[in-house]
């Protein structure tokens, strides 16, 4: 099975979700961990369903005042599709439209609540988890993608949205085969107080409030995979993220976010 092939079979929506993620510094490796499983391992064949196991180890860049400069984690994966559903721990999506040279899919997914430092400077602040409902399209051009996706929270977590473009370029080196994609990203000045601001009643001695704004940032990934058999693939993944004018935010130290992740992903 081609990387061409498997490209054919992904559906970007659900990937965007970061369903399965526990705070933001992990969402853009697991984003490209889904989207790669897809890539590398798809089978052209979901009539009778297909299902999908992994386990990632990776390491993140701390974001937030207090956290280390890195954390390390293992990222499970688990999922069922058939050919035009998918149901997995990262959220459901459905293909509802062919047209062509692309798809438009529907999606569902949880967003995990930040996950703050136990610091002083994050005593009080909660946040609770979002459930985001999302619509997503992508577009082949040959070893060519464009990917558009539209998230919004439904459960009044933070009531904000998302938006994502990508573009993506696939290729076959040697044995290897390689994702590489760069992209921009919208959040709505709700959704990045949510992850990022401080509200008055929420001030306190040391945390200075603050009131974020929204922000258009860019993105980089780059995503390998080495097929040990037909079913099983090697993945390696590093992630780039600027968080704009997010990182004046007091709870912030880090604006350049990168996350990295090794593991091996496998479908039966």
């Amino acid at each position: 099975m081609s990387v061409r092939e498997g490209l054919d079979d992904t559906q970007p929506a659900f990937a965007e979700q970061g369903g399965i993620n526990n705070s933001i510094k992990d969402h853009e490796m697991t984003r490209t961990v889904w989207v790669a499983a897809l890539i590398f391992c798809a089978t052209g064949a979901y009539a009778e369903g297909t299902w999908t196991f992994g386990l990632i180890g990776g390491g993140t860049k701390g974001v937030y005042v207090g956290e280390d400069d890195y954390t390390y984690g293992v990222v499970p994966m688990l999922s069922y599709d058939t050919e035009r559903l998918h149901i997995g721990l990262d959220g459901v999506s459905y293909e509802a439209f062919d047209y062509g040279i692309g798809t438009v899919s529907l999606s569902l997914g949880y967003r995990g609540a930040p996950d703050f430092p136990d610091k002083d400077l994050f005593k009080g602040l909660k946040r609770d988890g979002a459930v985001e409902a999302g619509i997503g399209t992508m577009l082949n051009f040959g070893d060519a993608y464009l990917g558009l996706d539209v998230s919004k929270d439904i459960t009044d977590a933070h009531k904000g949205t998302e938006a994502t473009a990508t573009i993506g370029y696939v290729l076959d080196a040697g044995a290897f085969q390689v994702d590489i994609a760069i992209g921009a990203k919208y959040r709505d000045a709700k959704l990045n107080q949510y992850l990022y601001g401080v509200t008055a009643a929420e001030a306190t001695s040391v945390r200075a409030a603050y009131t974020a704004e929204k922000t258009t940032t860019g993105f980089a990934s780059l995503t390998v995979g080495y097929p040990i058999t037909d079913s099983v693939t090697l993945i390696g993944s590093v992630d780039y993220e600027d968080l704009g004018k997010s990182a004046e935010s007091p709870l912030v130290k880090e604006q350049h976010p990168v996350s990295f992740g090794l593991g091996a992903i496998m479908r039966f």
